[in-house]
């Protein structure tokens, strides 16, 4: 069974609030494609370090929003001055953590910023900030390479198919 995904570029806004507005509009305008995950490029809520108080503020917005959606949502944002994973699943935690793997039913993985595999059976996913973490030049296998457009490196590609956005704001639908 096909899993449903969403993979976003944008540019950061002035403020959270913006921020986390304009990622809720995006989920209310793709709602009916039922997501399973849906991918932001890096420091989508601030350009620079979240202090407590403002983590606290995405927590809450995460949790509604995916609990609601019933979809996970995976990006990475620069807090305690570390760029660092935020997974949100729906009714959980948010998890802070350098690398994840989920292991989906169907015998595939999705490997999150970790060592890339060259399988069918994985998605490797590199969300990246306004820096280099890994030369998408020499990527392998299937891999979304996700960066904020100002870069304008982002890549998906699964089997034969291959995407590659600009450097202008934007969403790609896929499955896998």
């Amino acid at each position: 069974m096909n899993l449903n995904f969403l993979a976003l570029q944008f540019n950061t806004l002035n403020t959270i609030e913006d921020n986390l507005e304009f990622i809720e509009g995006i989920m209310d305008f793709v709602y009916h494609k039922k997501l399973s995950f849906f991918f932001i490029n890096g420091n989508p809520f601030k350009n620079g370090s979240l202090n407590d108080e403002e983590l606290e503020q995405v927590e809450d917005f995460l949790s509604a929003i995916t609990d609601y959606n019933n979809c996970t949502i995976i990006t990475a944002q620069t807090y305690q001055k570390k760029y660092q994973l935020f997974i949100q699943k729906p009714y959980e935690a948010l998890e802070i953590t350098n690398s994840y793997e989920f292991e989906l039913n169907d015998g595939k993985k999705i490997l999150l910023n970790s060592e890339i595999q060259n399988d069918n059976n994985v998605l490797n996913v590199i969300i990246n900030p306004n820096f280099e973490l890994v030369n998408s030049d020499s990527l392998s296998g299937n891999y979304l390479y996700l960066t904020q457009p100002i870069l304008g490196k982002t890549k998906i590609k699964l089997g034969e198919n291959t995407w590659i956005g600009g450097n202008t704001e934007g969403y790609l639908l896929f499955s896998w």
